[in-house]
């Protein structure tokens, strides 16, 4: 393993725990046993790696939710596949992804300015209602305010899950979860 990609690895372990903010330079070097200006080497400052990480877990997961979604039909396939796909990101990505869904991209865009080459999980699930409603299976409420509460109930129960305190199995938390979500899209 290189420096860069210790640095890379204690950053995001330590942006996934602390948050942006909370996490100093000196932390980063600390959990990565590189000296602070190593990270200069390779990054502007704190606020570009916490951009380029972002984006590196964005894409990472905009492609897991890809292969996800290949073979749904529907709005409500599609949806279904969204969920168990951040689910299954967070089994094996579980650093990544609750970097990416405890920071905005506009908290990790290293220029302040949000970046539109990957599009924040939001994105994925808002084009999707969207989809949807313009097909009728879908109840016309905004968009992004259903898509951003499916994405708190996934979030919260990925902590949950993460915390061992729900009663039943995973499958059985990640099941009620999409009934959720489908709950709230189609007044079910």
């Amino acid at each position: 393993m290189t420096k860069r990609d210790a640095i890379c690895d204690a950053a995001l372990e330590l942006f996934a725990e602390k948050g942006i903010e909370a996490t100093t330079i000196r932390d980063i070097a600390q959990r990565a046993d590189a000296a602070e200006g190593t990270l200069y080497r390779h990054f502007k400052g704190k606020d570009d790696l916490a951009g380029w990480l972002y984006q590196r877990c964005a894409q990472e997961l905009q492609s897991r939710l890809a292969d996800a979604t290949a073979t749904a039909t529907t709005p409500k396939e599609t949806l279904e596949a969204l969920i168990r796909g951040v689910f299954e990101f967070f089994g094996d990505r579980p650093t990544s992804c609750t970097y990416l869904l405890s920071n905005r991209s506009e908290n990790a865009g290293g220029d302040g300015e949000a970046s539109t080459d990957v599009p924040p999980p939001l994105g994925v699930f808002v084009e999707v209602i969207e989809t949807g409603q313009a097909q009728g299976a879908f109840q016309n409420e905004e968009a992004p305010l259903l898509a951003g509460w499916i994405l708190a109930m996934v979030q919260r129960t990925v902590l949950f899950l993460k915390a061992g305190t729900l009663d039943g199995s995973r499958a059985s938390a990640i099941d009620r979860t999409v009934h959720g979500a489908f709950r709230l899209v189609t007044n079910e």
